[in-house]
């Protein structure tokens, strides 16, 4: 049967197209065949801990990440490497497997598979396949609390299908391989050994499709459709798409009929997981994985037919047996779990850019300064903005129709069209929206606005006080207390867009008046601009980091002599491009996708910020 497999799988890729070649690289892990190393818990750096046959993986809101391992749960944020709840010690020893209510390394799982977050309250949610349970793990507080874990639903038995729906403490699994959070909470489970989809809301579990104990391939409502060894679910909007590993298909359950239909149904073997970056799907199996775009399959890295442990480019990189994957948005990575590697991979998603943009106001006055910011996904590179009819407007606040953000005017009635053009180097997308900008004639005296272009900037940071008034002001006039601060690059307290450095931390009011023929108006926003403690000011102990390589064209290094609770990276414009959260004093960040030129690396510490400048070199 597998020989069959095998050759119709080659028979489908035939016609799949290879992609663009990204790069594989190991994250986390020491490399090794088998199982039974381990780490114990420790604040331990993520190239050296030892994971044993690691199963499932997740992002939580922070940007955490979370990986089952044998016996345990792990997370992994920067750096560091940190055992969240389970035995801590050798996974091959009596009384590591086991279901035990606790917090930390005293909690006990037996095979934790798949893993899922609770996207309103950071919870973990854990699938215990070989205890037939479904367990949560509290959100991370800090490394000096240990995450309490609790049962949610489901009876401990070992062996043997099994299969009750009802409430949450008689309900029985059997062999659940992965979960799925909705953001009401409600809990989708991959119950694979009875080859059915359930759900848990509240109390209650019921069989939402497929049918217990019974295998095939059937579409259907609920109960009436069938499945083989679900190993994944994977919530898309009203749909839950399903990886049907023993069918080699994904499938799809419309969740407010049940109805489960086919997603994927050629040019699969034995799907294992599923995850989506922006419209493309990445599907994994045991030793690659394919990309799902515009009705296509392609095989983007690894090899179907070929084992091994290499990290390299698209089809030149090797797996040993892949059992989970999730997309990072906040690093635009995809992390694998390679479980028969033990070690946990990543890989670039390299999708062209999907072109969105939104303005600060859609109704604006002759002179009033509205805002064009793309949203665009996928990291473009390139920007190109539109506006027609293009002859009665001005760029403001030295920006350009090739800027990200740009700050613009109009001086004359009517509507105005905008398109934006995104690109990177996977192509191109954009996005018009006709009639989009209503510009009216000036009758009154002004409604004084404004915004600020960083809330909360380091020590003598310099940052831009955006006036966004309507009604055509003529002259401006700002006032900031505490007077703790110096006007920037000529500006003064009558620009427009005046640049302001802040000597002192704490919080500042600023006030602006708006002038115009008409008469003037007035508007105050109290505590708009937070400045933390500088290192030099709050402590008597300096604080010592160090950045290498810079200029960097992949990876830097970021050493501390105190613990990091965060680092950010902004543009020179100020706007953040990178956002973690720390608790150790060595960080590891890929600048891969960052254009040339120059960043700023901000870390957080306890006692202060330090600022570096980062040069980016590719």
């Amino acid at each position: 049967m597998r020989i069959f497999f095998i050759c119709l799988t080659l028979l489908f890729l035939v016609n799949v197209k290879e992609t663009n070649a990204q790069t594989v690289s190991t994250h986390s892990g020491i490399h090794y065949k088998g199982s039974g190393n381990y780490t114990g818990y420790r604040n331990n750096l993520k190239d050296s801990v030892y994971f044993s046959a690691p199963m499932g993986i997740t992002v939580d809101t922070t940007g955490r990440v979370y990986v089952s391992n044998e016996h345990n749960i792990f997370w992994l944020n920067g750096n560091t490497a940190y055992l969240a709840a389970g035995y801590s010690l050798d996974p091959t020893s009596a009384g590591a497997a086991d279901s035990k209510d606790f917090a930390g390394s005293v909690a006990r799982f037996a095979r934790p598979a798949g893993l899922a977050v609770n996207p309103s309250t950071n919870e973990l949610i854990v699938a215990d396949l070989e205890n037939n349970q479904i367990r949560k793990v509290e959100k991370f507080i800090n490394v000096s609390t240990q995450q309490q874990v609790n049962t949610i639903a489901g009876v401990r038995y070992f062996s043997g299908a099994n299969h009750a729906d009802g409430a949450t403490n008689t309900a029985r699994f059997s062999g659940p391989a992965d979960v799925a959070v909705a953001s009401n909470g409600d809990i989708y489970v991959a119950d694979r050994n009875n080859h059915c989809i359930r759900k848990i809301v509240g109390n209650t579990v019921t069989t939402i499709a497929g049918k217990a104990g019974v295998s095939g391939k059937t579409n259907g409502n609920g109960t009436n459709a069938r499945f083989s060894a679900p190993y994944a679910v994977f919530l898309d909007g009203n749909s839950l798409l399903v990886a049907d590993y023993g069918n080699s298909a994904i499938r799809k359950i419309n969740l407010s009929t049940n109805d489960v239909t086919d997603f994927i149904t050629s040019g699969l073997f034995g799907p294992k997981d599923i995850c989506k970056v922006g419209n493309a799907y990445f599907i994994a199996e045991a030793l690659c994985i394919k990309k799902f775009e515009s009705s296509v399959l392609s095989l983007y890295v690894g090899n179907a037919n070929v084992n091994g442990y290499i990290n390299d480019a698209g089809t030149a990189a090797r797996f040993e047996d892949i059992s989970s994957i999730v997309y990072h948005p906040k690093q635009n990575l995809i992390y694998v779990v390679d479980m028969g590697n033990n070690v946990v991979r990543t890989v670039s998603p390299n999708l062209k850019p999907i072109a969105n943009f939104t303005a600060s106001t859609t109704s604006a006055t002759r002179g009033q300064t509205i805002i064009l910011s793309s949203t665009s996904t996928n990291i473009p590179t390139g920007f190109k903005w539109s506006i027609t009819p293009s002859s009665t407007y001005t760029l403001l606040n030295n920006s350009t129709l090739n800027d990200s953000i740009v700050y613009i005017s109009f001086g004359q009635t009517g509507t105005y069209t905008v398109k934006l053009l995104v690109s990177n180097s996977s192509g191109s997308d954009s996005l018009t929206k006709n009639n989009y900008l209503a510009i009216s004639s000036v009758t009154a005296i002004p409604v004084a606005n404004f915004s600020v272009s960083k809330s909360s900037p380091a020590l003598n940071e310099t940052i831009d006080l955006i006036d966004l008034s309507s009604n055509g002001p003529t002259s401006w006039k700002w006032v900031i207390t505490p007077a703790t601060y110096q006007w920037m690059n000529g500006s003064d307290s009558s620009s427009q867009f005046p640049k302001v450095k802040f000597t002192a931390d704490g919080q500042y009011t600023i006030a602006l008046s708006a002038t115009n023929i008409q008469g003037t108006h007035s508007v105050q926003k109290a505590n708009i601009v937070t400045v933390a403690p500088s290192n030099v000011n709050a402590i008597n102990k300096p604080i010592f980091t160090r950045i290498y390589p810079n200029p960097s064209s992949d990876n830097v290094t970021i050493i501390s002599n105190e613990t990091i609770n965060s680092i950010a990276i902004f543009n020179l414009k100020g706007q953040i491009l990178f956002e973690e959260l720390s608790n150790t004093n060595l960080i590891n960040i890929n600048v891969a996708e960052l254009e040339n030129g120059y960043y700023y690396a901000i870390l957080k510490t306890q006692n202060g910020i330090v600022t570096h400048k980062l040069s980016v070199q590719h």
